[in-house]
């Protein structure tokens, strides 16, 4: 602890024998480990203090950022219930845009064998239907839940 070898220590008990003399000694060597127990005790309250302030700091930094994430969640909440109270809407809008005629005008304006655009979107819109069906008539480990003949 203090680095102290044990030379060092015969040298002190010497000394000792000799200021304090062989009566009092057992009692001065009583009263020093009385106070070293008292000096143990004492930085072992410390660092339990300052452990328990450490940990009520890095509590109330744990709260915060709970806190902040709950804020977050309940924004992302709001704008996805926003955005799907939006949607049959922009169905509706874009629905209404367009017509079923404008897809065949546009495709015979450019010619026989091209795609434009809405046709692409119509296409990719069938397929993610068609993705969507199948998914619901599977099971949660995506097995078909149909009886196999």
């Amino acid at each position: 602890m203090f680095d102290i070898a044990f030379s060092e220590l015969i040298l002190i008990g010497i000394v000792a024998l000799v200021v304090i003399g062989p009566k009092r000694l057992p009692e001065v060597a009583r009263a020093a480990g009385r106070w070293m127990a008292r000096a143990r005790h004492f930085v072992e309250n410390v660092k339990r203090d300052m452990d328990v302030e450490l940990r009520k700091d890095e509590l109330a930094e744990l709260r915060k950022v709970k806190e902040q994430l709950s804020e977050t969640r309940q924004l992302f909440e709001q704008t996805a219930h926003s955005t799907l109270a939006a949607l049959p809407a922009i169905q509706q809008i874009g629905a209404a845009d367009a017509s079923p005629h404008d897809g065949a005008k546009v495709i015979a304006s450019t010619g026989p064998g091209t795609r434009t655009a809405k046709t692409k979107q119509s296409t990719v819109r069938r397929k993610v239907v068609k993705k969507k069906n199948t998914a619901n008539k599977r099971g949660q480990h995506g097995r078909s839940t149909r009886k196999s003949r």
